[in-house]
């Protein structure tokens, strides 16, 4: 069953989940930032030790709750967020993440990512529209290395590529967001992480998410709203893990609140 019009899209809301989380200073400014660590409520997460292979995620201490519709589907119904400093704020769903990838070495490390949970674009385990980010629970140490991640994509084409060059010095919750080789849409599988020189120090995890909602908040303190309309009124397919990533405007702690609400139906 799906809702298809706004009058069930009102008869299905749910309780809304507030939101509050008080950021630590950013890395640089317009490189991302995950909330996943991030005082307030929900609480801050306790960084993923599944392995170099990782786990597919059905749910997570630590994100923005959700609870799967007793029948029907989920939609993303509203987001109203406000931040102490201008930004823009991605709401995005967490399918897998991993841990004990080597900090020094400039090696090929080799993944071999399980099936991703049914929560693509399409609500399959292709990888239609799923992006993959470098996210760190422990500041790393010095260096700038080119980072290179082994990927198959949506269509199951494989020795695909996506790089990107380092920050030094990553502070707890820099997001560093890997694009897609030319004509991609989304990553199916993950084979392997390679860095061509050390970033010396540090605890980091790759993350596969899919992002739900851009608001772009352009006023300290003053609310951005996305509705049904404007938001597009994307499926929250079951098992959903929210969680925020915010892209500063300046470098400062940043505290942000609001709320999210679901439809289902």
């Amino acid at each position: 069953m799906s809702i298809i019009t706004l009058d069930e899209v009102i008869e299905g809301m749910q309780p809304l989940n507030p939101i509050i989380k008080v950021g630590v200073t950013m890395e640089a400014i317009g490189l991302s930032n995950s909330h996943f660590y991030s005082a307030g409520s929900p609480g801050a997460a306790v960084a993923p030790s599944p392995g170099v292979n990782g786990a597919a995620l059905t749910t997570y201490a630590g994100q923005i709750p959700f609870t799967n519709p007793v029948s029907g589907n989920s939609y993303l119904a509203s987001v109203v967020i406000g931040a102490s400093q201008a930004c823009t704020i991605l709401v995005c769903d967490r399918l897998w993440h991993n841990s004990g990838l080597s900090v020094t070495s400039t090696s090929s490390q080799g993944i071999t990512s399980p099936t991703w949970p049914a929560r693509d674009r399409d609500g399959t385990t292709n990888g239609a529209g799923l992006l993959c980010g470098i996210e760190w629970s422990a500041a790393g140490g010095a260096g700038v290395p080119t980072l290179t991640l082994g990927y198959t994509n949506q269509d199951g084409t494989s020795g695909r590529t996506a790089t990107i060059t380092a920050v030094t010095t990553p502070l707890v919750g820099t997001f560093e967001r890997f694009g897609l080789q030319a004509g991609d849409t989304g990553i199916r599988s993950i084979q392997s992480y390679q860095a061509n020189a050390t970033r010396t120090s540090g605890t980091f995890h790759l993350v596969v998410y899919r992002v739900l909602a851009v608001i772009t908040l352009p006023l300290a303190n003053v609310a951005g709203v996305i509705d049904a309309i404007t938001g597009g009124f994307p499926r929250l397919y079951d098992n959903t893990v929210p969680f925020l990533i915010q892209i500063p405007s300046a470098t400062t702690a940043t505290t942000i609140s609001g709320a999210l609400t679901v439809s289902q139906g």
